[in-house]
């Protein structure tokens, strides 16, 4: 398919997508004597003469992002948990760092996630979300590496980002740490740590629907040498929405210690709980056509959602984390985590297709929900160094074991009670008496134990092989709402990479991962699906800059999953999914960093050749096909303290098969190409106190936050926000 043009929804300008190809080929062709020259540039543009200086080898805690300024990092962990740049990683790699997130107002992950180029945010529901990469689900997120899987496939709740230094995500499977099941990627959410000098810093801000905020952050030295070292994060945050009667309201805690019980290891102990409490949430969305395929026109405002709806969520995490340096270049981490998440609800579905004259064929489903589902974690890992064939080269090998409990009770009360047209519904219904309803229950337990090892060959000065293996055994026992979750999976998975570096700052790679992923989403029939297994391809060329703070890369790819679920229907209160076997393939252009003395930019555009089962039919046409991502901060030279940027997401059209006429024609939902552009400003009055304003969805955009499900509902309209920064 020739990408040669496509238009930019609202902006009435043109967008060509070789524009942003011819831009990150250029990037990464400068000389790298003149991409050193970044290497004295200040985040706030200030410049002078550089020295080229002897490269060192980073390490780890080089990717400490707060306080850079910067929007790259010269290292990641995500693949392999070898500390390797961006080019020494053989896979596509975004980090989202605490200077974008602040810049933009990216306070949860679903702000951020929509930030990152190729990962496509599906809001099916206020409080539910699906995130996608490569055109497959992710089905866990990972803590400092470690993996916080999802039981049932979502992230439930407004995950807030003021504990996180940065985010890594990984695009392609993980073929080494799979073992929390990663098909489409792997996205990292890095904790801010306790600093060994003393700050604190604090944060007001007020938004568009009566939304406030406020952050608190303070780290500290807690004995006069400094080896005790703590950190208190907070962040409360309080407001309306877009949406008619919905609100949210969090409180978030954390607290972290970091004691170095010797020169060589640091025990870490830490805490952190937040509590959502949203009014009139969405379950389900709305219904989007009539029964003749033609389109409901309404509000951006409009909901279902009853002023007695609730969803309430607490997710609190409690880990003890112990690093050892054994000298020579070998280090292990130990960790142990337990993670509690309970929710409590009332809400209300109503489901069906009106029919367009009379507005009628809507029916209720209320439903009173309680949940709690408890994780165990252990996780050990060691990497180091060894000499073979008179050359030095890298080996990292671990084991992670962790145990999910999961116990959730339905109530059902008032199903089926037809609602008055569409026309005059109020969107109001009576809160039923849920006490004397239909009870259902889950009570299941998931386990899953992996053995992993990877070692980096340093064949020749520049080339080097990553290989490494995954053993995965997974189990299930219990119930789901009536059917059995059982299932016994193990599975041996590969991972091989090929990095040659063509110079200091260009290298081509390709890289092959196995997939195997147990899931636990049921069909029509209540059977649990088989567990996604197939293959993924990658090759590509990397650059960076001599300093690394600008890493851009193109990227081939090819998916092959078999077992993919794929939503089907809404049945017996359940989401009902069908196995796929699918192939994607398509190519990924990234650029980020510094581009130019105070310019920092982060960028990517992906396209899809295509999705398809194995019959070749297209699958999965609610992920677009093509999609841009921009957002960029300059420091204005003129005006010390100035800063401004802006951010620009486009997305191509997305559809969904939703069912056929009375006369046998296809119903499609459509969402067609839009972009959405989101402007920032701040001033630093003095080095204390920074002031700044946000505007999101500047031309005010109507679209869908998702086409995955039958039902939907309209992204926020325009939003205007004010901030103040205090800084110590």
């Amino acid at each position: 398919m020739a990408v040669s043009s496509m238009y930019f929804g609202q902006s009435g300008g043109k967008f060509t997508p070789n524009i942003l190809l011819v831009s990150i080929l250029g990037a990464l062709a400068v000389p790298a004597g003149a991409v050193a020259q970044t290497a004295a540039t200040s985040a706030s543009g200030a410049s002078s003469v550089a020295t080229l200086q002897a490269i060192k080898a980073v390490t780890a805690d080089d990717a400490t992002s707060e306080g850079t300024g910067l929007y790259s990092v010269p290292v990641a962990t995500s693949a392999t948990r070898l500390p390797l740049s961006p080019r020494e990683t053989p896979q596509t790699i975004n980090v989202v760092t605490r200077t974008q997130m602040d810049d933009f107002r990216l306070n949860n992950a679903t702000s951020l996630l929509s930030a990152v180029p190729g990962v496509f945010v599906q809001q099916v529901e206020t409080d539910r979300n699906y995130y996608i990469i490569r055109g497959y689900d992710v089905t866990n997120f990972q803590i400092d590496g470690v993996g916080m899987p999802f039981s049932t496939e979502e992230q439930i709740g407004d995950l807030d980002m003021a504990f996180y230094d940065r985010v890594e995500v990984l695009k392609g499977a993980n073929g080494l740490l799979s073992n929390t099941g990663n098909p489409s990627g792997t996205v990292n959410f890095i904790r801010k740590r306790p600093k060994r000098e003393f700050s604190a810093n604090a944060g007001l801000s007020y938004s568009s629907f009566a939304t406030r905020r406020l952050d608190v952050d303070i780290s500290s030295p807690l004995n006069s040498s400094g080896s005790v070292r703590g950190r208190l994060v907070g962040a409360y945050q309080k407001g309306n929405s877009h949406l008619d009667r919905y609100g949210l309201e969090k409180r978030m805690l954390g607290v972290i210690v970091d004691a170095d019980l010797s020169d060589r290891t640091t025990l870490t102990l830490g805490h952190t709980y937040q509590r959502n409490k949203s009014k009139s949430p969405m379950w389900g969305a709305l219904s989007l056509y009539y029964t003749d395929g033609s389109a409901i026109d309404y509000d951006v405002s409009d909901s279902y959602a009853p002023d007695w709806a609730y969803w309430n969520t607490t997710d609190q995490t409690s880990f003890a984390e112990l690093n050892h340096d054994w000298g020579g270049g070998w280090k292990t981490k130990g960790s142990l985590t337990y993670r509690k998440i309970t929710q409590d609800a009332e809400q209300f579905l109503a489901y069906g297709v009106p029919d367009r004259t009379t507005g009628l064929g809507l029916s209720t489903y209320p439903t009173k929900y309680d949940r709690y589902e408890k994780q165990w974690i252990g996780d050990i890992s060691t990497t180091g160094k060894y000499t073979l064939g008179g050359r030095q080269h890298d080996v990292m090998f671990g084991i992670n074991a962790n145990r999910s409990k999961n116990y959730m009770t339905s109530l059902e009360a008032d199903v089926g009670v037809p609602l008055p047209s569409l026309s005059v519904w109020d969107r109001q219904f009576p809160r039923p008496d849920f006490a004397n309803g239909t009870e259902t229950f889950s009570d299941f337990t998931v386990r899953k134990t992996t053995a992993f090892a990877a070692t980096r060959l340093n064949l020749h000065d520049d080339f080097k092989v990553i290989a490494g293996l995954n053993y995965t055994r997974a189990t299930s026992t219990g119930e789901h709402y009536g059917e059995p979750r059982e299932y016994k999976r193990n599975k041996l998975s590969p991972y091989l990479g090929l990095i040659y570096d063509l110079n200091d700052n260009y290298s081509v790679y390709a890289s092959y991962t196995g997939i195997f992923n147990p899931q636990s989403q049921v069909d029509i029939n209540g059977q649990i699906l088989p567990a996604i297994e197939g293959k993924n391809y990658e090759i590509g060329l990397k650059g960076e800059s001599t300093d690394g703070k600008i890493n851009g890369s193109i990227a081939l790819f090819r998916a092959e999953q078999d077992n993919t679920a794929e939503y089907d229907t809404f049945l017996d209160g359940l989401s009902r999914y069908k196995a796929v076997n699918s192939r994607s393939a398509g190519f990924e252009l990234a650029l980020q960093g510094e581009v130019m003395p105070g310019l920092q930019v982060s960028a990517g555009y992906t396209h899809f050749f295509s999705i398809k089962d194995e019959d070749g039919k297209a699958v999965r046409e609610f992920v677009p096909k093509n999609s841009f991502t921009v957002a960029a901060s300059y420091a204005v030279p003129a005006v010390q303290g100035l800063k401004v940027g802006g951010a620009v997401r486009w997305q191509s059209e997305t559809r969904r098969l939703q069912g056929q006429t009375a006369a046998g024609d296809d119903i499609y939902l459509k969402q067609k190409s839009y972009a959405v552009t989101d402007l920032m400003a701040s001033y630093e009055v003095n080095k204390n106190v920074t002031v700044g304003v946000n505007v999101k969805n500047v031309f005010d955009k109507k679209y869908l936050t998702s086409t995955q499900w039958e039902q939907g509902f309209y992204a926020p309209s325009r939003s205007v926000g004010m901030n103040v920064q205090l800084k110590y």
